[in-house]
């Protein structure tokens, strides 16, 4: 009787390792399914620096371009929550920063016949741009490349063409404010709603033809034409989630 009892009971164990194995094999097999994610990296220059190579604009631009060929986008509903880091070595107040920012979302929001953005954001003192972490965030930070007032970091699913995360930091090597008010500042909205066009699915222009535009790849001190939207940019996201 023994000897059946003890049977029974290593019977026991060896079913419940097995399942423990099991159970560990299938969770290395789910995470070995997960796609490799593609990262793009825009860079927007000041007036008067280099820009990467671009390819050969036709002879009448549309003046707006998407990420990708494949035109990926956010998957929405429901909107996109993102988080901003206020933090900044220029005394910025906390309301300005994030009033500039959600200001810019809500500018492609009002273009389009979906709610992109969600209304309301968080504020994470700990949010770090440039690092994929399923964060969408917004924040200030140090690009070692002269001339680059702010750079947008895009991934997204290569299977399922849907925007997964994007992340903006702006260049603390200019002085940032309100160019309304002082127009030697580095306007925050106008840079903002720039970069947040990449966020939701759109890229650099740079035909001289296409100055005008929101996602032209240029800015300058004093600028602040960028904080609305111009027709092609309009047109470029609406293909992308339909009007109004």
């Amino acid at each position: 009787m023994k000897k059946i009892i003890l049977g029974i009971l290593i019977g026991i164990v060896v079913l419940a390792l097995s399942g423990v194995a099991l159970a560990i094999s299938n969770q290395g097999a789910e995470k070995s399914k997960a796609p490799d994610l593609e990262k793009i990296e825009f860079i927007h220059w000041k007036k008067d620096f280099a820009k990467p190579g671009a390819a050969k604009a036709p002879q009448t631009p549309t003046c707006y371009k998407f990420l990708t060929g494949s035109k990926v986008k956010w998957v929405v509903p429901p909107a996109v929550n993102y988080v901003i880091n206020p933090t900044n070595s220029q005394n910025l107040d906390e309301s300005f920063v994030t009033s500039a920012v959600s200001t810019s979302a809500e500018t492609w929001d009002a273009a389009t016949g979906k709610e992109l953005m969600n209304n309301s954001y968080t504020v994470d003192y700990t949010a770090a741009a440039r690092v994929q972490d399923y964060k969408n965030a917004i924040a200030f930070g140090n690009y070692p490349t002269a001339g680059v007032i702010a750079v947008a970091t895009v991934w997204y699913n290569p299977a399922t063409k849907a925007i997964v995360e994007f992340d903006v930091m702006f260049d603390t090597d200019w002085t940032w404010g309100d160019a309304i008010i002082d127009p030697t500042k580095m306007d925050l909205q106008n840079i903002a709603t720039h970069e947040l066009g990449h966020g939701v699915g759109l890229a650099d222009v740079y035909e001289t033809a296409c100055d005008a535009a929101t996602m032209y790849g240029y800015s300058n001190y004093g600028e602040t034409q960028k904080r609305t939207l111009e027709t092609p940019d309009v047109t470029g996201i609406q293909k992308l989630y339909g009007g109004l």
